[in-house]
């Protein structure tokens, strides 16, 4: 059904929309989020297209922004909104508002756009072609959870990835970073099935094609090599080789669809790697709603090296003497504090260790609590296997809780679960109930209810605490002292190896009295130092003897992730987030090595002050 509305406002708009949904049958419900595509007359059909077709995955209210200011000074005095409502047919389960911004109006289209989000649904903000210098401050951004931009589509595309750089906020992303994902997938998996040394790289493709850049920007600093920038006749990206002691390990694709995969020791293979069409695009990053970190790190990784960009000395960015590009290692440091995705001080790999100069916690706030939940679940399962690809295996610290277990029941029903391979998964708990094995106040009982019983999990790698009743009986700091030994085995055993693994990701939940794991404000185990795991026999909480990690621990894990949903939580957010002391608030103690993100709903962060939230 269309509707046409001319000189229109947003409230006749919503009116129709309204009306359109009834005459249809089929009230507003099971779209998930709100997509807003800023575009000009001419390129709104394509973006429109391939947004509809995205939409089949991702049900939507599409609105397609189309600013048409006028040329005289008459017609931009004028201001008037012009709307086509579409629901059904092509729309499928979605809808679309197709909005013409006349005269004055163009300039204030996030007036307009406001009203028409779907409520207590997401927005994500598309620009097909020259978006803003800053995405998160222009008006339409401030709106958007995520916020996409193209710099192919640019007339000077690695300059754009440059300013992308430059302005970079948490939820950008560009589809220039979304072609690579097929280019990164195969060559984790070669280096899984060959797990070798890396000694450089080379990366080929079209002169001006920035995904090609991106992807050797992600290899520099993933295999921490020099990386060679080489120019083909394209399509896109041609060819990556990885340089090993046994020889080459290459990718090839020279006509944008059918690769080549050499891997030394192993039969030639065809690998389909198609170029893929911008609906495709569109609906992958719409799977993700959280900051995507891995881009954040690759796009802001030496951009002062990219091909015929000027480096920040002036220099043309090569190394000097045969002119071809090579992407080297920066590491982060007094003399580089902002090297992205790398802790601010020099830190061993593992713990326990303190880190007083690890990353300022980041905030994300989602608008309740199954959307955080969502989106949390799409960011892990993003996470493992951003570190699979990176190290073969992935290490999780598990909380239990309203929020820990409610993220687990959300990743048993995530459509990207298949994308990480189980089997190499290393599970860990943050704290424990020191009850009878399968007792159903455990987290670990939970867990599996939840989630891992369905998982096909190595069971060797899968470590709960120790159950009260077992080898230890009783004892919770024998139970603790055997939890630590453990976890001091898989960290190497050695005497001079960390006394925990370095955790990829390790959740928490947060006490509406600022505990986290089970250490308690004010209680003696949050000043342990010594110990990884200590045994809590007079918790304040309920039951009172535990088993819980330490801050020392804690604080060993590469990111941090703590969990907070609910009015009974916006206290101890507002006072964890602001304290500190952590022998009063423990929460202010926890601290990644390389990120610590506070997740909470909106509700959780009603009481944060403005500053934090900033």
């Amino acid at each position: 059904m269309n509707i046409d509305l001319t000189d229109t406002t947003s409230g006749q708009i919503n009116a129709a929309l309204v009306k359109a949904r009834r005459a249809m049958g089929s009230p507003a419900v099971g779209m998930v989020l709100t997509l807003v595509i800023v575009t000009d007359e001419g390129s709104h059909y394509d973006a429109l297209k391939a947004a509809s077709e995205a939409s089949r995955e991702h049900p939507s209210r599409i609105l397609v922004v189309v600013r048409r200011p006028g040329r005289s000074p008459r017609d931009r005095a004028t201001a008037r909104l012009d709307a086509e409502v579409r629901v059904g047919g092509g729309t499928g389960t979605g809808e679309t508002v197709l909005l013409r911004l006349h005269g004055e109006l163009a300039s204030h289209a996030h007036s307009v756009v406001l009203p028409l989000l779907l409520p207590d649904a997401p927005a994500v903000v598309w620009w097909p072609a020259d978006g803003p210098e800053h995405p998160s401050k222009d008006p339409l951004g401030v709106l958007a959870q995520r916020r996409i931009t193209d710099a192919a589509e640019n007339e000077d595309p690695v300059g754009a990835l440059a300013l992308r750089a430059r302005s970079y906020a948490p939820g950008d992303t560009d589809l220039a970073w979304t072609r690579v994902t097929l280019w990164r997938s195969v060559l984790a998996a070669a280096l899984d099935q060959k797990p070798v040394r890396i000694d450089g790289a080379v990366v080929e493709g079209e002169e001006y094609n920035p995904s090609t850049e991106l992807l050797a920007l992600w290899l520099a600093r993933r295999l921490d090599v020099p990386v060679e920038r080489r120019v083909s006749e394209g399509p896109g990206i041609t060819a990556v080789r990885l340089a090993t002691g046994e020889g080459d390990i290459c990718l090839e694709r020279g006509d944008g669809s059918l690769a080549r995969l050499v891997v030394p020791g192993q039969p030639d293979r065809n690998v389909a790697l198609h170029r893929r069409g911008t609906a495709e695009l569109i609906a992958e990053e719409l799977r993700r709603l959280d900051p995507d970190e891995t881009y954040a790190q690759a796009i802001c990784f030496g951009l002062d090296r990219l091909r015929g960009r000027p480096a920040a000395d002036g220099t043309d960015g090569t190394d000097g003497t045969d002119g071809t590009d090579t992407v080297g290692r920066t590491e982060a440091g007094p003399e580089n504090p902002g090297a992205p995705g790398e802790p601010a001080s020099k830190v061993p790999d593992g713990g326990p260790v303190d880190v007083p100069g690890a990353p300022p916690p980041r905030l994300t706030v989602h608008p309740d609590p199954e959307t955080l939940l969502r989106a949390t679940a799409a960011g892990l399962l993003t996470a493992v296997a951003e570190a699979q690809s990176a190290r073969g295996t992935a290490s999780l610290v598990l909380t239990g809780g309203r929020n820990g277990i409610g993220l687990l029941a959300a990743l048993a029903q995530a459509p990207g679960r298949s994308a990480v391979d189980w089997s190499r998964v290393d599970l860990w708990w943050g704290d424990e109930r020191f009850l009878p094995d399968g007792d159903p106040d455990r987290n670990h009982t939970q867990a599996r209810l939840a989630l891992l019983d369905g998982l096909p999990l190595d069971p060797a790698r899968v470590h709960p605490m120790p159950a009260s009743g077992g080898p230890h009986g009783d004892d919770a700091a024998a139970a603790a002292e055997a939890y630590a030994a453990e976890l001091a085995a898989a960290a190497g055993g050695g005497r001079d190896a960390p006394a925990v693994p370095s955790f990829d990701v390790l959740l928490l939940g947060l006490g509406p009295d600022t505990h986290v794991a089970s250490l308690f404000p004010e209680h003696p185990a949050v000043r342990e130092e010594g110990r990884t795991v200590v045994g809590v026999t007079d918790s304040p909480k309920p039951p009172p003897v535990r088993v819980s990690l330490t801050l020392p621990a804690l604080r060993a894990a590469r990111q941090v992730w703590l969990l907070a949903a609910g009015e009974d939580k916006a206290e101890a957010a507002a006072g964890a987030l602001t304290a500190e002391d952590p022998f009063r608030a423990p929460a202010t103690g926890a601290r990644g090595r390389e990120r610590t993100l506070w997740i909470l709903d909106e509700a959780a962060a009603s009481r944060l002050p403005a500053s934090a939230r900033s």
